[in-house]
């Protein structure tokens, strides 16, 4: 259970079941504070009847524990059970979990699943000022930064970013005319901007392939240099439909429309003029990717919160449990979870609509060990636990349960957020089958060759030997052509709408009238001249022409081929639509009952415009590939995974120079981190340059704020607040804690203002007094007097402030006066 909940209900009703037991809470038996190796276990009722052994004891942490002996419950004292362990667990938190069997899941029999483990620390009696019951907070997503184009290099571009801009801090302003103040305050900026741009870019911009007009030139200008310019993606959605019939099959090419207001849900077929004003709809047209099989119990699924209350699903969370067995989940079925109603008010207008989110299930689990339906021996409800890739984590806290205060008292509300089966993976584009873009014409005459003594023989060879073709560049009837990726059922649902176009592909099979089926691709330079290929090119209106071989570089076609297309259209951001607005399909309306798209539509991106292919084409070659100076090893370094920063340095050895790289890891520097390394590295690096990969130099820091608390605050109130700022992880707010590893990096001065700042900041704090700061391997560096700790350029400050590592630094608080 990764639930956290406000209300603990679930210990109270098992103490009036009359079945079930359980863990009431566990103790530390010792003489001396840290060193015990007994644990006493309390139990809710009566534990004389449990026969436990080792293998009914899992005990996991940070540094494996064996039990030694169990000494069973008597009659003196029925409650407690005495686990002797082989050796005193660390800092770490510990969790002690009782099983039937050993590598087994579901607890003894008679006891609850859910109070059949316990969490606890082996260093709980170490003095704290501070209330031991820990609070947990589901902090709150950081707010994303505001959608800007900092591409924007023209008089248009600007007034578009400065009126979207607008539109996003004063919605309800929505002037055009000229004479509005808005509107020229925005038009003379744009107007300034316009020509400092030029002024800014007008050298640079002579050496671009500017006297191109067509987007095609453009596209053969830039293979020239081995740039490949972007051709957009179209834009993928989930769409939802709640079935009134179980079973029903939606094929693969099932059309789905954006919403027309006064159409019904589903559209008769039947129904010509409703039919027809879909079918002929200017917006995007979404078609599923594969044939989906709806299933009732899928239109709504409800979270199980074993009886508890004021719950909800944490940040990061892969797992969840479901009210009722729910046969027809599966791995591979995408769920959408989706708050409902507002947890405040309960009222479905307040629910956040940020709050929804698709996971594509890796497991499903509706029988425990024995074979039999998981149910809560509680109550004898049927549940059904799944899980979903890290891949899908939430990425924010949902809420599944809550209780807000009505005009009449308390009022719970049970179900905020529910599941959503019966998800139809879509994407935008409509097929068009068929289409004849046209005919082969017949040659051009042979151009007559004269040899004469002063003819170049090789040049008459040469044109003798190469071909006549037919001039043959036929135009698709319809466009945009869509470029897509193909759907794979296996990925994570965020993968879906997250895939860039880089990878997308042209949606368009050609086959001519002798039988043969011609493959697309991206250049023809690359080939044989009996390859049947084609390319098609997109003009800058969106126009699509096919370009062919001309029998040296792939196939020319035969005069009089007559050439069939199939292919889809619909493609570029136009096709991002909100959640909520594809609302239509046509089929039976007695069969679906709504359609809907929960979450938007993403991953549509535009072609490239032809000033995008100006400013970067003649570049693209310049990327570095290589590694010269200590800074690109810094910087390529740092992009390998698995690396938080690095920093290279040229080192003479005695003979010769070497590249000594010194890393910083997510996680440990494990000796295949350092393989990996190396052989990235060596792909990139001189020849006759040494390289060795070294972890970086972590300086533990030494502080300690001294705290005068207000004398109408409590103590350990402000103390709590202060260690909310002064972590490692997240703060509550969702904004990195000030002792956080990614604030550090390498070389970078230390400064105690910000400390201290920080400190002053908290409600309660009258003054906040650095009385230690400094280093912990030179103690002799006074950083109070400096105001700052200097470090070199491989060191890295570090002030984990974690008990089991007292060398990545110490952080302490020291309180005085307050109540």
């Amino acid at each position: 259970m990764i639930y956290f909940c406000s209300q603990k209900n679930r210990r109270d009703l098992v103490l009036r079941s009359g079945l079930l037991n359980g863990i009431d809470y566990l103790e530390v038996l010792t003489d001396h504070p840290g060193c015990g190796k007994q644990l006493a276990v309390t139990f809710l009722k009566d534990a004389r009847a449990l026969n436990l052994t080792a293998g009914n004891i899992v005990l996991t942490g940070d540094t494996p524990l064996q039990v030694v002996n169990i000494d069973a419950a008597t009659q003196d004292d029925p409650l407690v059970v005495v686990v002797t362990l082989d050796n005193t667990g660390d800092f770490s938190p510990y969790t002690f979990t009782l099983v039937d069997q050993a590598g087994g899941i579901d607890p003894p029999a008679g006891l609850d699943p859910q109070l059949s483990t316990v969490t606890f620390s082996f260093k709980a009696g170490c003095p704290s000022p501070v209330d031991c019951h820990p609070q947990q907070c589901c902090p709150s997503p950081a707010v994303a930064p505001p959608d800007i184009n900092y591409l924007a290099k023209d008089y248009s571009g600007f007034v578009q970013v400065m009126r979207d801009r607008l539109a996003v801090l004063v919605p309800d302003w929505t002037e055009t005319h000229a004479a509005d103040l808005g509107v020229a305050i925005i038009e003379s900026l744009a107007y300034a901007a316009d020509h400092l741009s030029y002024q800014q870019d007008s050298v640079s911009t002579e050496a671009y392939i500017g006297t191109a007009r067509s987007r095609i030139s453009l596209r053969r200008h830039a293979r020239l240099v081995d740039y490949m310019i972007g051709e957009g993606c179209n834009a993928r959605a989930w769409v939802y439909l709640d079935t009134l019939v179980d079973g029903l099959l939606v094929p693969q090419g099932t059309a789905f429309y954006v919403r027309t207001p006064g159409e019904a849900a589903v559209v008769d077929p039947l129904d010509l003029i409703h039919a027809d004003l879909l079918l002929n709809s200017k917006q995007p047209i979404f078609s599923s990717l594969c044939a989906v099989t709806l299933r009732q119990e899928q239109n709504e699924i409800h979270f199980y919160t074993w009886s508890d209350s004021n719950c909800c699903l944490p940040a990061g969370a892969t797992q969840a449990t479901f009210v009722n067995t729910l046969a027809t989940l599966t791995v591979g079925t995408v769920l959408i979870f989706e708050e409902v109603v507002g947890p405040l008010t309960g009222s479905p207008d307040d629910a956040d609509p940020t709050h929804r989110w698709a996971v594509r299930l890796t497991s499903v689990r509706t029988t425990n060990d024995a074979g039999n339906l998981l149910f809560d021996p509680l109550n004898g409800q049927f549940i059904t636990q799944v899980t979903w890739s890290a891949d899908d984590a939430l990425p924010f806290p949902l809420c599944l349960s809550s209780t807000y205060q009505g005009d009449s008292g308390p009022v719970e509300v049970p179900d905020v957020s529910v599941v959503r089966g019966n998800i139809v993976p879509a994407d935008h584009g409509i097929t068009v089958n068929d289409d004849i873009p046209g005919v082969v014409p017949a040659l051009p005459p042979t151009p007559q060759v004269e040899a004469s003594c002063d003819c170049d023989t090789a040049t008459v060879a040469a044109a003798a030997l190469l071909p006549p073709h037919a001039r043959f560049y036929p135009e698709l009837p319809k466009s945009p052509l869509t470029f897509a990726h193909v759907y794979d059922p296996t990925a994570a649902a965020s993968a879906f709408t997250a895939a860039g176009p880089d990878t997308a592909l042209p949606q368009i099979a050609l086959s001519s009238d002798d039988g043969r089926n011609w493959t697309v691709t991206e250049d023809i330079l690359g080939s044989h001249p009996n390859s049947n290929s084609f390319v098609p090119e997109i003009e800058y209106d969106g126009s699509v022409f096919l370009r062919f071989g001309d029998g040296q570089y792939g196939e020319a076609p035969d005069p009089g081929l007559q050439f069939t297309a199939n292919y889809r259209i619909g493609n570029g951001s136009v096709g991002n639509v909100g959640h909520d607005c594809i609302a239509h399909m046509i089929g039976n309306p007695k069969q679906i009952r709504s359609v809907r798209n929960p979450l938007a539509a993403a991953g549509g991106t535009d072609p490239e415009d032809m000033e995008h292919i100006r400013q970067y084409a003649p570049f693209a070659f310049q990327t570095q590939e290589r590694c010269v100076t200590e800074d690109d090893y810094s910087v390529r370094t740092a992009t390998f995974p698995g690396i938080r920063q690095a920093r290279g340095t040229l080192r003479w050895t005695g003979s010769w120079y070497s590249v000594f790289v010194s890393v910083e890891p997510q996680g440990a520097l494990t000796k295949h981190l350092v393989h990996d390394t190396k052989r990235r590295l060596n792909l990139l690096r001189m020849l006759g340059i040494d390289l060795a990969v070294e972890p970086a130099h972590i300086v533990g820091l030494n502080i300690v704020l001294q705290i005068c608390v207000a004398p109408d605050h409590f103590r350990g109130d402000v103390y709590a607040a202060l260690l909310k700022l002064f972590i490692t992880g997240d703060q509550c707010s969702g904004q990195p804690g000030l002792l956080n590893a990614d604030n550090f990096i390498f070389g970078e001065t230390v400064y105690a203002s910000p400390l201290v700042a920080a400190a002053q900041s908290v409600d309660g704090v009258v003054s906040a007094t650095l009385t230690t700061f400094g280093r912990l391997d030179q103690p002799w560096v006074n950083g109070i007097a400096q105001g700052y700790i200097s470090l070199g350029p491989l060191e890295i400050a570090s002030c984990d402030n974690d008990p089991n590592h007292l060398d990545r630094g110490v952080f302490t608080l020291q309180l005085d006066g307050g109540k």
